[in-house]
């Protein structure tokens, strides 16, 4: 089997997903995560064409697994590690747009003029982050008759999916409706098992291995 190489140096990882013809090379970074170092397994999607291609195609396909037809469900996903995966996702499904949550205001969304919401939510590569939705997004979000599906690169500890779901519930409130259901969290790949518990299963098209801690001696070196 062939790799898809990374170009970062240092000490590596090979991540296998069922179906891709090839394993991913990851490199294991150190990131400072509630007060502790820790070590991962780093999936950055952001700028990988065909490692984007070939997941959002297993996705694309996992979604229709679980879902069968897709009529009256919405797209949901986040800036911006996960955008270019979804949207190989969604056209391959033949969906012609997706609701996106920002993270940040920006200027043509008018907040001023147009509706928007936006909460808070942590993340273990991230921290803590704020989440935005705009017009066009809650619009999208609002036609979704049957239900809404997540998705996202990489699943830790839950955090930025909770934070997307008090997005969806701040954008039903706005409109006066009740947020449709969440039918289920597509992802490229799980880290560990969530520390919260979740309302819809988690579909993974891969397990990273879990973060390690990395001690005091070990942190200075780096």
């Amino acid at each position: 089997m062939s790799i898809y190489q990374s170009r970062e140096s240092g000490e590596k990882t090979l991540l296998d997903v069922p179906g891709l013809p090839y394993r991913v090379e990851l490199p294991r970074v150190v990131i400072r995560a509630g007060g502790r170092r820790l070590r991962i397994a780093s999936l950055n999607l952001v700028g990988q064409i065909r490692l984007n291609h070939d997941l959002g195609l297993l996705l694309a396909r996992r979604i229709r697994e679980a879902l069968g037809g897709l009529d009256g469900v919405a797209v949901f996903t986040v800036v911006e590690k996960a955008l270019q995966l979804t949207q190989v996702a969604a056209q391959e499904l033949g969906i012609e747009a997706v609701a996106v949550a920002y993270n940040r205001v920006k200027p043509h969304m008018e907040p001023d003029a147009r509706p928007l919401v936006q909460v808070g939510a942590d993340s273990v590569t991230s921290g803590g982050k704020l989440l935005a939705l705009y017009e066009r997004d809650i619009e999208i979000l609002a036609g979704a008759t049957r239900g809404i599906i997540l998705i996202d690169d990489v699943l830790s500890t839950g955090g930025t999916v909770l934070g997307l779901l008090d997005l969806v519930e701040a954008a039903a409130n706005l409109l006066g409706k009740p947020a449709p259901e969440l039918l289920g969290i597509f992802c490229a790949a799980q880290e560990g098992a969530p520390r919260v518990n979740l309302p819809s299963p988690v579909h993974a098209l891969a397990q990273l291995p879990p973060p390690e801690t990395v001690g005091q001696e070990e942190g200075r070196k780096r």
